[in-house]
């Protein structure tokens, strides 16, 4: 008996060792200046202290992320103002173009990463020689000054794509076969359904690396060498270096990507949260919707003063016409509440998708919105308004779980048209469901995913071997097989040989009309 208590003894301490020996200081760097990311990374945060890791959290004042008890949190308050300048800014007017839409987007991401750098109480985690940190945790995305954190303490980089994939993405994990069809931008951006689709896409991509390469990394490379004093081509390496990125997607929500191993889906990692639960008055208003309910929201972050000035009016009328209840979110003043008309600033948006009367979601398509109305199997009316919101309408569409409208040509009857046609069309409730399952059948859950594979970085620090080996050639020699042997090669062979033939049977053809021409041409004497 006391033999098995004395191994039993060691079986534990030796666990305990084990799981000592795993944790580590992980430094998180967040520069969003807005709230609904947070709402992705701060469950992400919380499961990484109770794993027993210890975090220090540098980001947005309280108001955007709450305290997380066992972080050491060091709060950026000027990041608020960013969100200020947001509000005044007028999107519609300025937002004409791809480049007037990559200069505001960099001069955003600049003044982000520039706000961080020179808090004090960042000046003073760099300044202190006995910080040490395993691993740096930031967005993967546009903020690239930020990782100097990584080569300063010479920690291990994992980044989170809160916006899901795209071909920078890409390039950070050193992923061999980027995707032609995801960009940062979708404005002007198709399908590539036709050739000339292709053509055009492959066109957009190119000028958006000039777009990367000469407006959004210039500021953010200034940004690293006046507050890290390293020198431009070491930023370009550590772009080389991310052990692990996190993308807020997954392939069943209608998107397969080919993913390198360093690059893991967690969409849905959020829902590991506890959601907030209904007021007793909205659970009433919903328990009583006996002709079922819709849920009305274009998100906090899509600011009410960018919506088309219309927009309010032509929805209310549309509600006005129908027997659902309607839960609206929006700091519109609107007029007084029916009894159909449930309207605040803010509603737990999870808790009442999951209400079973919640029969549409009317939305701007956010990732957060597609993953959320996915996981409750609500159908969706998606009304976009920028940036990723317009390929995920269309994926959605496709998946036949949604319809989409035009959010700067809203009419009345086509609005209430459409809404009828979703809460009256089985198809819609029924592929919602299907996607449902389809995305809730995984091993793990997105957040034991994530988790996982942060602390195997951890186990195998920097888990080097994930990267794929061309990420560390030159370009020329990255591309001399896939490029270069492709176009100069077999296809370029075959290419030469058709234009010669081709050349030479219209030179034949053109000299032997030339000469029965002049075979017939009269004499003339």
């Amino acid at each position: 008996m006391v033999r098995r208590l004395g191994f039993a003894g060691l079986l534990v301490v030796a666990l305990l060792g084990q799981q000592t020996a795993q944790t580590a200081n992980i430094l998180a760097v967040f520069a969003y200046s807005f709230g609904s990311s947070y709402v992705l990374v701060k469950p992400y945060l919380q499961n990484l202290v109770q794993r027993g890791h210890q975090l220090t959290v540098i980001s947005a004042p309280v108001s955007y992320m709450g305290d997380i008890e066992g972080v050491q949190h060091i709060r950026v308050e000027s990041l608020k103002k960013l969100s200020k300048d947001l509000e005044e800014y007028d999107y519609e007017t300025e937002m004409t173009s791809k480049w007037a839409e990559a200069s505001f987007v960099a001069d955003y991401f600049y003044n982000c990463s520039k706000l961080i750098l020179e808090e004090p109480g960042v000046r003073s985690l760099l300044q202190n020689a006995s910080a040490q940190f395993s691993m740096v945790i930031l967005e993967a995305a546009h903020t690239d000054a930020l990782y100097g954190f990584a080569k300063h303490y010479n920690a291990s980089l994992v980044g989170i794509s809160s916006f899901g994939g795209a071909w920078n993405i890409d390039f950070l994990a050193g992923n061999s076969a980027p995707s032609v069809y995801e960009p940062m931008s979708a404005l002007g951006f198709s399908r590539g359904l036709s050739l000339v689709e292709k053509m055009k896409n492959l066109i957009f991509i190119s000028e958006e690396r000039l777009v990367e390469r000469f407006i959004y990394l210039p500021g953010q490379i200034e940004l690293y060498k006046r507050y890290f004093s390293f020198d431009a081509s070491s930023l370009h390496e550590i772009r080389k270096k991310f052990s692990l990125i996190l993308l807020n997607q997954h392939f069943s929500l209608g998107r397969v990507r080919s993913n390198v191993p360093n690059l893991v889906e967690v969409g849905g990692m959020h829902l590991s949260q506890k959601p907030e639960p209904l007021s007793a008055e909205l659970q009433g208003f919903l328990d009583e919707a006996v002709h079922g309910a819709i849920y009305f929201s274009m998100n906090s972050d899509m600011l009410d003063k960018w919506l088309p000035p219309n927009m309010q009016k032509t929805m209310l009328n549309a509600f006005a016409r129908l027997k659902q209840r309607v839960v609206w979110r929006t700091t519109f003043q609107t007029p007084n509440e029916s009894n159909n008309l449930y309207v605040r600033p803010w509603h737990p948006q999870r808790e009442i998708l999951n209400h079973p009367n919640v029969k549409l979601y009317i939305t701007q398509v956010g990732l957060l919105s597609i993953i959320e109305a996915s996981y409750y199997a609500v159908p969706m009316l998606c009304i976009p308004a920028y940036f990723d919101q317009f390929k995920n309408a269309d994926r959605l569409e496709r998946l036949g779980m949604a319809k989409t409208l035009d959010i700067y040509a809203l009419d009345l009857e086509e609005v209430v048209e459409t809404i009828h046609e979703l809460l009256n069309n089985d198809s819609y409730a029924k592929n919602a469901k299907k996607l449902s399952m389809r995305f809730t059948d995984q091993p793990m859950t997105p957040m034991e995913t994530a988790i996982w594979w942060t602390e195997y970085v951890l186990r195998h620090n920097g888990a080097d071997h994930m990267r794929i080996v061309e990420q560390d050639m030159s370009l020329m020699q990255y591309y001399s097989v896939d490029i270069f042997s492709v176009l100069f090669g077999r296809i370029g062979l075959t290419a030469l040989i058709v234009i010669f033939l081709g050349y030479t049977v219209v030179t034949i053809a053109l000299r032997t009309t030339q000469y029965h021409l002049r075979l017939s041409i009269p004499v003339v004497t």
